[in-house]
């Protein structure tokens, strides 16, 4: 059956932006990036690849520190650049622009029962991931009737989220457009967290 496409591409995988930073290349990579060039000027044939790779890594594990420094320098630097790209590319999202002063986002049905959940396992020792799977456990075994408090508190504060959005566009909190990326992060972001609770 093969795995889903996603964006028409076979493997699942979505679609790499073109714009995103090149990442952050190793010390081990210069390294065996050098041991290449000294195979070509040797005349050597890198025709079994995985026997290579493997003889560059038996000899990069024995090299002393000075040796690896040369290396680590250039990963170091070019570490700097990759983290000063991602600072300016910011995920070609709007995260950074967010107003502090916009309303909040009212919680989904589902994270204002999490929230009580933890209330009634507080002081327990449970990791937070087991925790958390508990949660998403109980939470699908509920009926509707007993999921109905939640989801009726969460439209309820969903009303009041969207008077408080009004006033915020009205009073010119969104004259640049920035407010309606905002909500459309945010419902991005919650629905990102509620699968991964869920799970």
């Amino acid at each position: 059956m093969g795995r889903a496409k996603v964006d028409g591409r076979p493997g699942g995988k979505k679609a790499k932006d073109p714009n995103k930073p090149k990442r952050a290349t190793s010390a081990y990579f210069y390294y065996l990036a050098q041991c290449r060039e000294e195979a070509k000027k040797a005349g050597r044939s890198l025709s079994k690849i995985a026997e290579f790779t493997k003889e560059c890594s038996e000899k990069w594990r024995s090299l002393d520190g000075r040796s690896k420094k040369i290396f680590e320098d250039k990963a170091a630097a070019d570490k700097a650049r990759y983290d000063r790209e991602m600072q300016s590319y910011g995920g070609g999202r709007s995260r950074g622009n967010k107003d502090p002063n916009a309303p909040k986002k009212p919680l989904t049905g589902y994270f204002l029962f999490l929230a009580d959940f933890r209330e009634r396992h507080r002081g327990r020792d449970t990791p937070n991931k087991e925790l958390l799977k508990m949660a998403g456990e109980e939470w699908r075994e509920m009926n509707d009737s007993q999921k109905m408090p939640y989801e009726k508190k969460s439209q309820e504060e969903q009303k009041k989220y969207e008077v408080k959005m009004a006033e915020y566009r009205r009073t010119g909190g969104a004259a640049n457009g920035g407010a309606s990326n905002i909500v459309e992060d945010d419902d991005e972001e919650e629905e990102d967290d509620d699968d991964e609770d869920d799970e």
